[in-house]
């Protein structure tokens, strides 16, 4: 994955950088390699600058900063595998609903930049809340960087689909979508703008958040 190739050949770049430094960094350490103790040291360093480099690099979107792609499939596959399902794009994000291999699905949001191409969704800007009601799991999954968010019910126990949830409203009066793949839980999804503490959310009549 060439997002994961950069990350490897900047750490790689970084690490070098640290080990000619501590070698290099005056007269004296010049000949730190003369002595195995002064090897170990420039290699420990070149090490540890490495690995901290490649866990950094992957949880910060520094692509974010200077690039962008011209539609969200290729923002997401980038930096993700799966296949792709289905994508509902919302003004400046993209929903996206992606099968991993395994009979699973997971979702995804992707904001769209100011400059008019969409950026990517890691680890370091992915903020997601779940609630766990019932027979249900709750997840509001947010737009990086706003209060807005795609609200997602599913069922929460593998398997067994007697108790999924038939009626979704809350108080925003959000439009919720049904969802349903072949051998797969079927879930719904609403989009919410500036998610607040006075949101409500009642499944099958029964109030599930707020209150």
């Amino acid at each position: 994955m060439l997002y994961s190739i950069i990350r490897i050949v900047l750490a790689l770049a970084g690490a070098a950088v640290v080990f000619v430094m501590l070698v290099y960094k005056d007269e004296e350490r010049k000949y730190m390699m003369r002595s195995a103790a002064g090897s170990q040291k420039a290699w420990v360093g070149a090490g540890a600058t490495f690995a901290a480099a490649v866990v950094a690099l992957h949880l910060i979107p520094v692509e974010n900063l200077i690039t962008g792609f011209s539609t969200p499939e290729k923002a997401f596959l980038y930096n993700h595998t799966g296949e792709i399902l289905e994508i509902d794009e919302r003004g400046d994000c993209a929903f996206v609903i992606v099968s991993t291999g395994d009979e699973k699905i997971t979702t995804h949001v992707l904001p769209l930049g100011k400059d008019g191409k969409w950026k990517l969704e890691t680890a370091y800007n992915r903020r997601r809340v779940v609630t766990t009601v019932n027979y249900c799991i709750i997840e509001r999954l947010y737009v990086p960087g706003t209060d807005n968010c795609f609200v997602i019910i599913s069922h929460n126990t593998e398997g067994n689909i007697s108790d999924v949830p038939t009626g979704v409203i809350d108080s925003r009066n959000t439009e919720f979508t049904a969802v349903e793949y072949p051998d797969r839980v079927p879930f719904y999804y609403g989009f919410v703008e500036d998610m607040s503490d006075d949101y409500t959310l009642y499944i099958d009549g029964n109030t599930a958040i707020g209150g």
